[in-house]
């Protein structure tokens, strides 16, 4: 059984990772795809991210274990079972009902990882790096759009949401984080794609490169 072909997709949140990977799902024939947030929460960052980003912000301190087990497992020919994460909201307060999905071994993993190859955890089985490139104002009212679509009928839980999310953002050191770590990635990124045009023409795009670079290796 060959390989599986994993291709890690990157930029800011707001940039369109999540809505590129469920395009690149129907796209790509047998494909699998992993997001970040299920496996990581801000409890798995540093608790001072300013501080972190002012002494380099080493993507190497956030750890998570179980998103290498499953790779392994997935690259090995066995299938998973997820236990899908929200990424920060637990720590702001905003609780889901667990829900619980099925991965099985695919010909790519497509995985959305913020910090592209620059986690020792994950570095070892990338493959292919893609850099959504959208500017910071876009990404973020993008993210704020989104947020308010999705919790427009629960007002409180948006409110309180929108507080930690924006606080984070501009006194907390994420906005810092997200620069850095744009920088760095897109430096050492296989492609660079900018998403603030057709959706349709950037999945056309990134396919063709997914495929020819697959084939390639």
């Amino acid at each position: 059984m060959k390989r599986p072909f994993v291709v890690v997709i990157s930029g800011y949140s707001g940039s369109g990772k999540s809505t590129l990977i469920n395009a690149l799902s129907n796209s790509l024939p047998s494909c699998v795809p992993m997001y970040f947030d299920d496996y990581a929460s801000k409890g798995d960052f540093p608790e001072d991210i300013k501080s972190w980003v002012d002494y380099g912000g080493d993507p190497n301190v956030i750890k998570t274990p179980e998103l290498k087990k499953h790779i392994i497992e997935l690259i090995n020919g066995n299938s998973v079972t997820l236990n899908k994460g929200n990424g920060w909201a637990k720590e702001y307060g905003i609780s889901f009902d667990p829900v619980s999905v099925e991965l099985h071994p695919s010909d790519y993993i497509i995985l959305e990882e913020p910090f592209g190859n620059l986690r020792e955890e994950v570095k070892e089985f990338v493959d292919m790096v893609i850099y959504l490139d959208v500017r910071p104002e876009i990404s973020l009212a993008r993210r704020v759009y989104d947020l308010n679509k999705y919790l427009k009928n629960d007002p409180a839980t948006l409110v309180h949401l929108l507080d930690h999310f924006l606080s984070d953002y501009l006194y907390g050191g994420v906005r810092e984080m997200y620069h850095l770590n744009g920088i760095r990635v897109k430096e050492n990124a296989n492609l660079v794609v900018d998403t603030s045009g057709n959706l349709d023409e950037v999945v056309r795009v990134v396919t063709k490169e997914i495929q020819k670079a697959s084939k390639a290796l």
